[in-house]
């Protein structure tokens, strides 16, 4: 089995700030793009963008979700890049 590796966004980029930048939702339910009706999916869309220091460019902030919890990363240069979880309090808007 292939080992798999997991690379922070702040400790292969550097330090980052959260955005809130709303998407649009649809149906009924008011699904998130990449969500399924029960609410879970590979490549959630999230309202949220990651600006890194010294960068002009905002990354959106995608979730992974199969159960009761769901993991948040960015693709940075074609790299997925995960995010530490303590960090999505500090949203600016």
């Amino acid at each position: 089995m292939a080992e798999v590796k997991i690379v922070y966004a702040d400790d292969a980029v550097g330090s980052y700030t959260l955005h809130r930048r709303p998407v649009s939702r649809r149906g009924v339910l008011q699904l998130a793009p990449g969500q399924s009706a029960e609410g879970y999916g590979r490549k959630i869309t999230t309202d949220l963008v990651v600006k890194f220091r010294g960068d002009t460019r905002e990354h959106r902030v995608y979730a992974t979700c199969f159960s009761n919890a769901a993991s948040h990363w960015i693709t940075h240069h074609g790299r997925k890049l995960w995010l530490k979880t303590h960090f999505q309090d500090e949203i600016l808007d």
